[in-house]
Formats: C-alpha cells, sequence, structure tokens
C-alpha cells in the first residue's frame, strides 16, 4: 500500500533543521508536484564553485544544499518569484546582501546579508523596493 504524503506532519518535521526540509522539499516534489527530485533537479558542484569564485565568496551551506537539490525544479522555486541560477547570483549595490531571488515584478528581492555569509543556514533579508 502506496503512503500518502501527510503535509502538516512533513512540514512540521520540516521545521526543525536543514535535513528536515530537504526531506520535506522530496516528499512536497514528489507528491504535489509529480515529479520526484532527480539529479538534473538540481546544479553542479562545479556550476555553484564557478558562482562563487565570480562573486569572490562563499555561498552558505543552506543554499548551495538548496541549488544542488532542487535549484533547477522551476515548478518548486519559480512559480511566482524567480530563484536566480548560479550565474545570476550577484551582491547589491549597497554591498550588504548576496542577492539569490526576485519577485516577479520587481518589487522585492531577497538575500542573505554578506556578514552572516559564514553562517550554515543564514537568516534571509527580504528588501521591498
Amino acid at each position: 500500500m502506496k503512503q500518502e504524503f501527510d503535509l502538516a506532519a512533513s512540514l512540521a518535521g520540516g521545521v526543525e533543521d536543514r535535513n528536515g526540509a530537504w526531506t520535506f522539499i522530496q516528499g512536497f516534489a514528489a507528491h504535489w508536484a509529480g515529479a520526484t527530485l532527480g539529479r538534473d533537479d538540481g546544479w553542479t558542484e562545479a556550476d555553484l564553485d564557478t558562482a562563487e569564485l565570480r562573486l569572490g565568496l562563499r555561498l552558505p551551506t543552506a543554499l548551495r544544499e538548496a541549488y544542488a537539490l532542487f535549484g533547477r525544479r522551476r515548478d518548486l522555486t519559480s512559480n511566482h518569484d524567480v530563484l536566480l541560477g548560479p550565474a545570476e547570483l550577484y551582491v547589491d549595490d549597497a554591498k550588504e546582501a548576496l542577492v539569490f531571488r526576485h519577485e516577479n515584478q520587481g518589487a522585492a528581492s531577497w538575500g542573505v546579508l554578506l556578514s552572516s555569509l559564514q553562517d550554515d543556514d543564514p537568516d534571509w533579508l527580504n528588501d521591498h523596493r
């Protein structure tokens, strides 16, 4: 018998730590998005290394893991707002944050403060324009 995906229970476990979040996303993708995560759904280590070299900084572990696990899955990352690809990541004009996401009409962007990049799972910053 196929076990159903329990959204509430999975989400509760998904907020405990990064591993829980990745497990939640895998279950959600399989059940709700209709396709399990595969090797081609994430960016390669080479893509992420190239982005880090271009930017001159190291991506936080959680951001790197997310890009590697499901960063190419537009159905999971960009239905409304857009997750930037590794080649599109940039440091904002104020030199305060690494920007990784844009609102679909350009009204907001999301990033990680440069002062928090050393944290494995840093808080993100939402900048409404």
